[in-house]
């Protein structure tokens, strides 16, 4: 049997669908079975995701004998995880196949090209996760709000900063009540 393996981190206007992702896998099957594997709503940071975890136990028994994805990046885009992935199907003779890019994991060329698509994919993921943090540091830094709940004796209130849209905290009634314990907490 043929494993279709779709992913989609999130629904976004200029995402592609799993269901395009997986039309474009299906071009890639002759008359073969298959089986569709798809996971909506999470990351190519690393594997732990159902379908995929459900289509590994598959390889794992023996009932697949190829792996057709969208694009290489649905895998993961961890250079660890993917080569891992790969040594398996390897390990049991399947054949992996990406719609959109073409390669031919037979041959020592054709590992070494995916092998430096997954290195650039985890580049992408990494600048992506440095770029979001340095963002959320800036915020912080201008006085907005980090997340999560607000502490006891502030309210999250939206406002403008610099000209944008922000959540920041304001002190509420009970600001004095905070005053109070750590007025208490500094006494010898």
């Amino acid at each position: 049997m043929i494993a279709i393996y779709a992913r989609q981190s999130i629904e976004k206007k200029d995402s592609v669908s799993l269901e395009t992702q997986i039309e474009y896998a299906k071009k890639e099957i002759i008359s073969e079975d298959y089986k569709i594997y798809q996971d909506a709503g999470y990351s190519g940071k690393n594997i732990n995701r159902p379908a995929f975890s459900e289509m590994m136990q598959d390889i794992e028994r023996g009932n697949i004998q190829k792996v057709v994805v969208y694009r290489l990046d649905r895998i993961s885009r961890s250079i660890v995880d993917f080569a891992d992935f790969i040594d398996i199907l390897e390990s049991k003779q399947i054949s992996f196949v990406s719609a959109t890019e073409k390669f031919d994991t037979s041959t020592p060329m054709g590992r070494a090209m995916l092998y430096i698509v997954v290195v650039f994919a985890q580049l992408e993921r990494e600048t992506i996760a440095e770029r979001v943090k340095d963002n959320y540091y800036a915020r912080v830094k201008k006085g907005a709000w980090g997340g999560g709940p607000a502490a006891y004796g502030f309210d999250l209130v939206r406002t403008t900063i610099d000209g944008k849209k922000a959540t920041i905290y304001q002190p509420n009634d009970k600001i004095s009540i905070v005053q109070q314990i750590f007025e208490t907490y500094a006494k010898p």
